[in-house]
């Protein structure tokens, strides 16, 4: 099975996306959000294919990225300028 996306032969392929946040219970990390975006292939198995994990603090910029990209169908070119949006918000000095 592929690990995500990128290994399943994206051409002409669209993916469904679902933000999943997760508590974090840590009181260091109160400002911060965590979780995970559920990439499903449209029309396959009823699993996701890949998780894009996040977890930031810069909570502004998060918000309106989910809602923008939240329950959408999204092509593998959209997919991917995702997974860079979501990697350039992640917080380098707590994951």
């Amino acid at each position: 099975m592929p690990r995500d996306a990128r290994e399943a032969g994206m051409k002409g392929k669209t993916y469904f996306l679902s933000f999943v946040e997760e508590c974090v219970m840590d009181p260091a990390y109160f400002e911060y959000v965590g979780g995970r975006i559920e990439v499903y292939e449209m029309g396959a198995d009823k699993y996701a294919i890949e998780e894009i994990r996040f977890f930031t603090k810069k909570l502004k910029e998060f918000y309106k990225l989910r809602e923008k990209w939240d329950f959408e169908e999204v092509t593998a070119k959209e997919l991917e300028r995702l997974r860079k949006k979501i990697t350039a918000l992640n917080d380098k000095e707590k994951e």
